[in-house]
């Protein structure tokens, strides 16, 4: 059995023992070398000034604590991305359906200081669509170019239903979602 034991100095020594199982834990006498010590080796020599001095207990403040609710920084905004999804890439093999708009919404409806002013055109936004169906992490892809149906279709977006999407048959939160709204004015016959 061998056992070492590193020196003042530094330095490892090792000796060897023989014995039985369980005589490891028994104490090796080891000669003591004395080596000189070198700058920055052996033990390091402690001033008065750098002595530990035990600290006097803290005293409790009488005042009781009140917590503090921060509000967020500004320009911070909350996600709300569920914690587990699938990040949506064209050719998925395992899905099963796409995400759409449920049946019972219905669109929104056109500003009328956009129709006023004859604005069409194709919102683009990417959104997260959790399995319960909502679009959530809402952001704008394209704009229109008019701010107006821009605020118009980021505002239904967040409070149409869709269908989830479906990986073998199992609903899945799907990320990256983008989804085209064209606003269109129409005629009257």
């Amino acid at each position: 059995m061998f056992a070492a034991v590193r020196s003042r100095a530094g330095w490892l020594t090792v000796g060897t023992a023989l014995g039985l199982a369980g005589c490891s834990a028994m104490p090796i006498p080891m000669p003591d070398i004395s080596m000189p010590t070198l700058p920055g080796f052996g033990p390091p020599t402690m001033s008065a000034a750098m002595e530990p001095v035990p600290l006097a207990p803290l005293e409790v403040a009488a005042q009781p604590v009140k917590a503090s609710v921060t509000a967020p920084a500004r320009g911070f905004q909350q996600s709300d991305k569920p914690a587990f999804f699938v990040q949506w890439t064209p050719n998925m093999p395992e899905l099963t359906r796409k995400p759409a708009i449920a049946a019972s919404v219905s669109p929104p409806k056109y500003p009328e200081a956009a129709a006023k002013r004859n604005e069409s055109g194709i919102t683009s936004v990417e959104s997260c669509i959790t399995v319960d169906g909502r679009m959530v992490d809402v952001k704008l892809a394209q704009s229109s170019g008019s701010t107006t149906l821009d605020s118009a279709t980021l505002a239904w977006v967040q409070t149409a239903k869709m269908t989830p999407a479906e990986f073998n048959g199992q609903p899945m939160a799907l990320c990256g979602w983008r989804l085209d709204y064209e606003w269109r004015l129409v005629e009257p016959r």
